[in-house]
């Protein structure tokens, strides 16, 4: 049975859902009336405001001054044993300045990765989460292969509202990503019976770094 026959037969068996001009209408007059501005109006520096959400979701969190901290940040998170640090790392962040004797893949995720560093195209107030943007520069799996994500975000990308985060990537149609996600915490799932189970299928711990400067 071709693909159109199957198309045909499930169009059939749903019959004529379309919807009617009273339903448009009534679609078209919710829609003009929906609020023009953000639901939730926020209070106070948007940085600690996103902190205290973003703790709030289980990420950590750590400030630095300018990216030339970034490098002993990241050392910091790794063992003792790493004497040579073999980790992902978004070709963005290849300017830093990380020291030779790490080894550095500036690749896609590989299938075991206990550390990447990748950065944010913004950070959400209200909600604490993080939006990344897929690239070639920062390819999507590098969220959610490693062990330990670390995600560098500039305090001055720290929006209001997801709103805010869509806004900004419309002033530049032709930099719209592939792919945009959007993390609000580790890994975890309720899936069974309804208990909350950490790490389930991603990262089982995402660090936080914000860039004041």
């Amino acid at each position: 049975m071709g693909r159109e026959e199957i198309l045909k037969r499930v169009t059939a068996a749903l019959g004529d859902r379309r919807p009617s001009q009273t339903d448009r209408a009534a679609l078209d007059a919710r829609m003009a009336a929906r609020p023009a501005g953000p639901p939730v109006r926020l209070e106070g520096d948007l940085a600690d405001i996103f902190i205290a959400k973003a703790t709030a979701n289980l990420f950590t969190v750590e400030r630095i001054a300018s990216l030339q901290m970034l490098v002993p940040a990241v050392r910091a998170l790794l063992t003792e044993s790493d004497e040579a640090p073999d980790i992902s790392m978004a070709a963005t962040l290849n300017h830093v300045g990380w020291p030779a004797g790490w080894n550095i893949n500036y690749g896609t995720g590989r299938p075991t990765e206990a550390l990447s560093v990748t950065s944010a195209l913004a950070g959400i107030a209200e909600t604490g989460s993080v939006v990344l943007a897929s690239g070639v520069g920062s390819p999507a799996g590098l969220n959610f292969l490693p062990d330990l994500h670390v995600v560098v975000l500039r305090a001055s990308d720290i929006l209001a509202h997801p709103e805010d985060v869509w806004r900004r990537m419309e002033t530049n149609p032709t930099a719209w990503p592939r792919a945009v996600n959007v993390i609000s915490g580790p890994s975890r799932t309720a899936d069974v019976g309804g208990v909350i189970v950490r790490p389930a299928h991603g990262p089982k711990r995402v660090h936080l770094v914000i860039v004041d400067s």
